[in-house]
């Protein structure tokens, strides 16, 4: 497809938690059945890429065919999972102290109320049964750490937002910092996800951090296709996205150092007692995607 070129963050239109569509409301979420394993998800096959043992057949099929038409696959998910101390090292200097993360997917060392201090509250979110199964185990340790494992949809924002273990969990009158690493191109319904990113914006407090990391086939538009290509093929569905398309799902955020950059180049050079981050010497092409995080002010 084609790429924009650089554009810059518009404010987009912010809809309330109540302006949700009721089709978002309603749709239930899967339960873990006899046959989840019989193909592949694409959560299981993140974690294969990382190196992890919670992954079948189907999924180390499907990533075996996704790495003879990516080989950087592997290389661009240990970027994306650092890229979450990053994020979460920037927020705390900010001086946020309470972290939200969609689409945490499976439990993969090290973890995030790992990262910050004890009793800062961590709470995870996702939909897939076998995450959740393996979160509820894993991620919700008990004192001293302060977290909640939430079965949510991000694409059904409201009752996301409105969930009773997240707003337990964490105090509407303080920033919250933001997550969104390798979640958003599982969303191929460009409307819904946007919807959904505008009712989380409105939602949050000021002084929050919003963290996304994002595919995009700007760098290899050839390579990124046959990616998609070969997810395809095992029956998962994939939406990279353009710059500006990437940008928007930011709104009126204000992006700390200059912007969204390729993943394996960000950095902040222009913030005091923020780390640099440099994980992997590639080129952007070894990573195909964006990352950024903006500050609502």
């Amino acid at each position: 497809m084609t790429e924009p070129t650089r554009v810059e963050l518009e404010a987009t239109s912010s809809p309330k938690v109540a302006d949700v569509t009721a089709a978002h409301q309603t749709a239930a979420l899967e339960t873990l059945r006899h046959d989840y394993t019989a193909t592949a998800r694409a959560a299981r096959v993140y974690e294969h890429l990382l190196g992890g043992v919670d992954a079948f057949k189907a999924d180390r099929s499907a990533a075996h065919d996704l790495c003879q038409v990516a080989p950087w696959a592997p290389r661009a998910a240990r970027a994306n999972k650092h890229f979450t101390h990053v994020a979460t090292t920037t927020s705390l200097a900010l001086g946020v102290r309470q972290f939200l993360d969609l689409g945490a997917g499976f439990p993969h060392h090290p973890f995030l109320h790992e990262m910050v201090p004890p009793g800062y509250p961590v709470v995870y979110v996702d939909r897939d049964p076998g995450v959740l199964a393996h979160a509820k185990c894993r991620l919700d340790p008990g004192p001293p750490y302060k977290t909640a494992v939430v079965a949510a949809d991000l694409l059904h924002m409201q009752n996301l937002l409105t969930h009773e273990h997240l707003t337990g969990a964490l105090d509407l009158t303080q920033p919250i910092a933001v997550t969104l690493h390798d979640v958003l191109p599982w969303s191929t319904d460009d409307t819904a996800a946007a919807d959904a990113m505008a009712i989380l914006r409105s939602w949050l407090p000021t002084g929050s951090t919003l963290s996304i990391t994002h595919l995009t086939g700007h760098f290899d538009p050839h390579g990124v296709r046959q990616a998609v290509a070969a997810y395809e093929r095992h029956d998962i569905t994939v939406r990279p996205r353009g710059l500006a398309e990437i940008a928007a799902l930011f709104g009126d955020f204000v992006h700390l150092s200059t912007g969204l950059k390729p993943l394996s180049r960000w950095s902040i050079h222009d913030q005091p007692a923020v780390r640099q981050f440099t994980p992997h010497p590639a080129r952007s092409e070894g990573c195909p995607a964006f990352a950024g995080i903006a500050v609502k002010s």
